[in-house]
């Protein structure tokens, strides 16, 4: 069976780079975030690396008014784990993780600045994220994880350009 033109292209990216052996995934529970994973679990196949699943939940309100309940920070980042735990293992319950070494992670702060930091205080060889591919004005306004990850971390950063 001939690869397919994705998966060809990494292993010729494969065969040229060194070998990664740790692979760090950042996931916010989006359809667009997911989109990193086809091509890290390729990766990792390929290169009989682990991936870790990084969620992180950033910053935030110290009080959270909704209808008549007023939810606290510490309710609010319990609710926001549990979320992530649920997430991230649906994750890995997937048939293309079944052969894979996998962990997952759940971080709180500044999404980028976790993500580097992370990156930098574990054995993490390359960062595959998903990206909007925004330019101009639009990234101005929103910011962009993919763009403070690139410039921050010291791993390579592959990223994934969202279909427009």
């Amino acid at each position: 069976m001939r690869p397919t033109p994705r998966l060809w292209f990494l292993q010729e990216v494969f065969k040229m780079s060194k070998r990664y052996t740790h692979i760090l995934v950042p996931l916010d529970g989006s359809e667009l975030a997911e989109l990193a994973l086809e091509d890290a679990f390729s990766l990792a196949e390929l290169n009989q690396a682990e991936v870790t699943l990084l969620r992180v939940i950033p910053p935030m309100d110290e009080v959270i008014i909704a209808g008549e309940h007023t939810i606290v920070l510490d309710e609010q980042r319990e609710i926001k784990q549990e979320q992530a735990e649920v997430y991230l293992a649906s994750v890995c319950q997937r048939k293309e993780c079944r052969n894979l070494k996998m962990q997952t992670v759940i971080e709180f702060g500044p999404v980028g600045e976790t993500i580097i930091d992370y990156a930098r205080e574990h054995p993490i060889d390359l960062i595959v994220m998903a990206t909007h591919g925004r330019s101009g004005l639009s990234r101005w306004f929103m910011g962009s994880v993919a763009d403070k990850v690139v410039h921050g971390a010291n791993q390579p950063v592959l990223l994934i350009r969202a279909h427009s």
